[in-house]
C-alpha cells in the first residue's frame, strides 16, 4: 500500500509540474514573441511615424534597459505581495502598450509607448519572474531541466509570432497589426490569475522536503551575491549576452532588407531562429545535468562569435542568411538554463527571481548599447559589420569568463 501511495503521489507531482511548465511556456512565448520582433516592426514604425532610424533605435535601446530594470523590481514585489499581482499587471500593461503605440506620432509619445510601457509589461512576464513563480512549486532537482524547457519557448515566440506579426502589419498596417495582437493577450488574464495564485495544496510535499522554506532578506541576499566571484562573472557574461541578442532582435530584419531580401524572408528566417532556439535551450538544460554548468555556459557563448564571423564573411544568399540566422538561435537562449541553474545551486530557488532580475539589468545595459549603436552604425556606414565585430569580441570574452567560473566561490 505504501508503494502505491508513493507512486500516486509521484504521478500527481509530475502532472502538476507538466501543467505549470506548459502555462509558463505559454507566457514566455507571448512576451518574447513581442519583444523579439521589434525588428519586424522597425520599418513600419519609421513609415508610420516619420521618426528616423537613429531615433527609433534609441527608443528600442531604452526599452531594452527598461525591460531589464523592471525585472528585479517585479521580483521584489512578487516576493512581498505574491506573483499573481505581478503577472496580471504584466498582461494588462502589454495590452496597453500594443493599443497605444499606433497612436504615437511624436518622439515623446513613441518613447512612452515603446520605450516605457510595452517593455515594462514584457519585463514583468519575463523568464526570471515566470520561473521564479513555479520554482518553489516543483522539486529542486527538476528546476534546471524545467528552466531549459520553459526558456525554449522563447523560440516559439519567433516561430509563431514572427510571421504572424509581419503578416498582420503587411495586411493592415501598424495599427491593425498591434491592435489585433492585443485582443488575444487580454484573453490570457484567467491563465495569469491561475499561474500566480499561491499553492495551497500539498501535492508538492516532495518539494518541501527537497529544500527548506526560507524568508528572504533581500538586502543580505544582494550583498552576498555581489561579493560572490561566481555571480560577478555571470553578470559580466550576461552583459555580452544582452549586447548580442538585442542586435539580432532589433536589427537583423533590417540587415536582411539591406541585402535586398524581403521582410517576409526575414520573418521566416526568424522562425527558423526560433526552432533552433528551442533545440539549443532544451539541449542546454539537459547538458547541465551531465556536465558542469559553467562549462555548458562557456560552450554556448563560444558558439556565438564563430557564427557571427561566418555571417560576415559568407556570401549573402537567402539560404546562407537563413541557415546562419537559425544557428544564431541555437546558442541564443541556451545560456539561460546554466545561469539560472548556477544561481539556484549557489543561492537557492527562492532567490532566482531577484538575483536573475538584478543580473538581467546588466544584460539589458548590453542590450541598450547594441540596439542604439546598431542603428547609428548602419546610419553612418550602411552596414552592421562594425557592430557585429564588437559582438564577436565580447562573446569570445564571455566564453572565457564563463569557463573560469568557480562555483564554490
Amino acid at each position: 500500500m505504501n508503494k502505491i501511495k508513493i507512486d500516486k503521489s509521484s504521478i500527481q507531482i509530475y502532472i502538476k509540474v507538466a501543467f505549470l511548465t506548459l502555462i509558463s511556456m505559454f507566457f514566455i512565448t507571448m512576451s518574447s514573441g513581442i519583444r523579439n520582433n521589434y525588428g519586424i516592426m522597425l520599418h513600419s514604425i519609421i513609415g508610420h511615424t516619420g521618426i528616423p532610424l537613429t531615433s527609433v533605435s534609441f527608443i528600442f535601446a531604452v526599452g531594452q534597459f527598461v525591460y531589464g530594470l523592471v525585472q528585479p523590481l517585479v521580483g521584489i514585489i512578487a516576493a512581498k505581495k505574491g506573483h499573481k499581482y505581478a503577472i496580471v499587471s504584466g498582461v494588462l500593461i502589454i495590452a496597453m502598450g500594443l493599443i497605444l503605440t499606433p497612436f504615437a506620432r511624436s518622439m515623446l509619445s513613441l518613447f512612452l509607448c515603446l520605450g516605457i510601457i510595452l517593455p515594462t509589461g514584457v519585463g514583468i512576464l519575463s523568464f526570471g519572474v515566470i520561473i521564479g513563480t513555479i520554482a518553489q512549486k516543483i522539486p529542486s532537482k527538476m528546476i534546471v531541466t524545467i528552466s531549459g524547457i520553459v526558456n525554449a519557448s522563447v523560440g516559439f515566440g519567433n516561430i509563431i509570432m514572427s510571421p504572424i506579426i509581419n503578416s498582420l502589419i503587411t495586411t493592415g498596417g501598424l495599427r491593425y497589426g498591434l491592435h489585433m495582437l492585443a485582443i488575444p493577450i487580454l484573453f490570457t488574464l484567467p491563465i495569469a490569475l491561475f499561474l500566480g495564485k499561491k499553492d495551497k495544496t500539498n501535492t508538492s510535499q516532495s518539494v518541501k522536503t527537497d529544500r527548506p522554506s526560507m524568508t528572504i532578506d533581500i538586502g543580505k541576499l544582494f550583498k552576498d551575491a555581489i561579493k560572490s566571484r561566481t555571480y560577478i562573472f555571470l553578470t559580466m557574461s550576461f552583459f555580452t549576452c544582452g549586447f548580442h541578442m538585442a542586435l539580432i532582435h532589433n536589427h537583423l530584419p533590417a540587415q536582411f532588407i539591406s541585402y535586398g531580401f524581403s521582410s517576409e524572408s526575414a520573418a521566416y528566417a526568424l522562425s527558423f531562429f526560433g526552432v533552433l532556439t528551442i533545440v539549443g535551450s532544451i539541449l542546454s538544460g539537459s547538458l547541465c545535468n551531465k556536465f558542469q554548468m559553467k562549462n555548458v555556459l562557456g560552450f554556448f557563448f563560444g558558439l556565438r562569435p564563430l557564427t557571427v564571423l561566418v555571417l560576415i564573411i559568407m556570401p549573402k544568399t537567402i539560404l546562407n542568411m537563413t541557415l546562419l540566422t537559425a544557428f544564431l538561435g541555437f546558442s541564443g537562449a541556451a545560456t539561460v538554463p546554466p545561469v539560472s541553474g548556477i544561481i539556484n545551486k549557489k543561492f537557492g530557488a527562492a532567490s532566482i527571481s531577484m538575483l536573475y532580475g538584478f543580473m538581467f539589468v546588466i544584460h539589458q545595459v548590453g542590450g541598450f548599447s547594441s540596439a542604439w549603436l546598431g542603428g547609428i552604425c548602419f546610419a553612418l556606414t550602411g552596414s552592421y559589420n562594425y557592430i557585429l565585430i564588437v559582438s564577436i569580441i565580447l562573446s569570445a570574452a564571455a566564453s572565457l569568463i564563463s569557463f573560469s567560473i568557480r562555483t564554490n566561490e
